[in-house]
């Protein structure tokens, strides 16, 4: 599959002069809030379900875009989605077996960064009576039974039936050289150098 992950100056170096980039939890930003730990803890468990366990040293995955306003294409730096970024980076597109991703729906990973309940009509247009409804079923549950069925809930964000799909995260264990179809620098808010 086709993905674009964008890295700082530094990960990109380290990709170039090791073959290999791989997540440094000290570097990791949010996995220094301790409620979002749970939440990439979480997906670390499904990642070895799904794909299997990652190489030796590896703890953390490596996040990119699959999809990207409906859309699997080089991501336009320019969108606001953007803007946020300070410092040199680099847009890495790369080709990453299949049996080698985790696909999540990013919209509804929130729910899973912020620990709640991720009802079973969440995904769809016109749910306000049904969400209603799950969300007091889910309330009446005994205190001890409510984490377990939440934590249940978050396996709907690798569902393409459930989530609307517009924008979609890859999570894979290590980007190799190898798998690298290009690169592409920008600086600042998203402002791209030629």
């Amino acid at each position: 599959m086709r993905v674009w992950t964008i890295q700082d100056k530094a990960a990109y170096e380290d990709l170039c002069q090791k073959g290999v980039l791989r997540c440094d939890p000290k570097l990791a930003f949010w996995l220094t809030d301790k409620e979002f730990k749970f939440g990439y803890d979480w997906l670390v468990k499904q990642m070895k379900t799904r794909i299997g366990k990652p190489p030796i040293g590896v703890k953390y995955p490596i996040w990119a875009w699959f999809r990207h306003y409906g859309e699997n294409k080089k991501l336009d730096l320019r969108r606001c989605d953007f803007r946020n970024y300070v410092g040199e980076y680099y847009l890495i597109e790369a080709e990453i077996d299949d049996n080698c991703l985790v696909l999540s729906d990013e919209e509804m990973w929130h729910y899973v960064l912020n620990q709640w309940y991720l009802c079973q009509d969440a995904g769809k247009e016109d749910i306000t009576q049904a969400y209603e409804d799950d969300h007091a079923w889910f309330d009446s549950l005994p205190p001890d039974e409510q984490m377990p069925v939440k934590i249940k809930s978050w396996e709907r964000v690798f569902d393409k039936s459930f989530c609307p799909w517009e924008f979609v995260q890859a999570t894979f264990w290590e980007l190799r050289k190898e798998q690298v179809i290009s690169v592409r620098y920008f600086k600042g808010r998203g402002k791209l150098k030629n």
